[in-house]
């Protein structure tokens, strides 16, 4: 399933099974694909920056996924028939940070990532990648929560980034916790609800607010995670949520949401950027900056992440599982066929937070 260059939508069609494999190579079958905003907005035409393979006018979609190994090529050493991957979603092209395995921080944009820009995706019944980039589910007992993998790396990685940039200052309580910090995130989709259990996990007070509650779903989750949840009016924030921010973390890439955000940071403030958008806007003052500069105040941007991101993520998924029993389950809220992948990327459903493809049993 992809697009095809010129044409608007996702297309169904036939994609041959690989017989050759290589050496450093394995043979995947696709158990689940994910579905995020970013599929959607390459199949509307939003994200320009989305393209076939070189040489092709078809990029078949698909960059969450999660696979059954088939078959493997005679220099794999740490994969065996019968493992179950994460197959990642960049890979590198030649400037520094690429070569050394870090091509989520690329330098130049020479890089392609599956699904997206310039290399196939998942959205297949089977396909062959290198051992490299594939990171093994040691726990699968984690069943289809593994293809919450690609978004958790995401947070994985932006929390890591939070963590370094806060040196600076001391974050910790007097205790050595963070329970007297405060981290508040705009957006409950699954990345947001991600971004709040990570920041619970280290016992940060937090806050999460959204649009609209999904038909009760996001109340549902917070309680269980023990947060603050509101419904925000508009564009703005819950009015008790703007004032001396410690953390604020951003998945809209709404520019007002932003602005709001930027306002309400305290004194060695932190904001995390990680929602894209490609309109709206925000009158940024003088004013404002001053109170950002006086205030020691941080703003990180940040995308992608590295293997080490991935494997960090499913360790984080494996024990969750444990600490906040039934949440994980719960950012799943539909699961579709093949036959019904072109609805379930053109439409969002009332009260959905993730949709996944079930391509093979696991």
């Amino acid at each position: 399933m992809g697009i095809r260059t010129g044409q608007a939508g996702a297309q169904l069609i036939d994609v041959p099974q690989p017989t050759e494999i290589s050496d450093d190579q394995v043979l995947l079958k696709t158990l689940y694909t994910g579905i995020c905003g970013t599929d959607r907005g390459i199949i509307s035409g939003q994200l320009k920056f989305a393209r076939p393979p070189a040489g092709s006018d078809f990029l078949i979609m698909g960059h969450e996924g999660l696979a059954e190994v088939q078959d493997v090529g005679k220099s794999v050493k740490t994969i065996r028939r019968g493992d179950i991957v994460v197959p990642m979603v960049r890979r590198p092209g030649g400037c520094l940070q690429c070569r050394i395995g870090r091509q989520d921080n690329c330098e130049d944009g020479d890089f392609v990532e599956a699904g997206i820009r310039g290399k196939d995706g998942f959205m297949r019944e089977y396909f062959l990648d290198e051992e490299k980039y594939s990171v093994k589910v040691y726990d699968r007992s984690l069943g289809r929560l593994a293809v919450l993998t690609e978004p958790m790396k995401n947070v994985v990685k932006s929390f890591d980034a939070y963590r370094t940039v806060t040196r600076r200052s001391i974050a910790q309580c007097g205790d050595g916790s963070f329970d007297c910090r405060r981290a508040t995130i705009a957006g409950g989709g699954p990345i947001g609800i991600l971004f709040a259990m990570i920041f619970r996990s280290y016992g940060f007070d937090v806050q999460l607010f959204d649009r609209n509650d999904h038909l009760g779903k996001l109340s549902a989750v917070s309680e269980k995670l023990g947060i603050d949840f509101k419904v925000s009016e508009g564009t703005g924030l819950p009015p008790n949520f703007i004032e001396g921010l410690d953390v604020f973390v951003d998945t809209t890439g709404s520019p007002s949401v932003i602005g709001r955000g930027l306002e309400g940071l305290g004194h060695n403030g932190c904001m995390v950027l990680f929602g894209t958008s490609s309109g709206g806007g925000y009158q940024l003052t003088g004013d404002l900056i001053t109170s950002l500069v006086e205030k020691n105040a941080t703003i990180i941007g940040t995308v992608d992440g590295s293997k080490a991101h991935y494997i960090e993520a499913l360790n984080y998924l494996s024990s969750w599982k444990g600490m906040f029993p039934g949440v994980l389950e719960d950012i799943i809220t539909q699961e579709d066929d093949p036959e019904n992948s072109i609805s379930a990327l053109n439409t969002k459903v009332t009260g959905e937070i993730k949709r996944v493809i079930k391509w093979a049993d696991q």
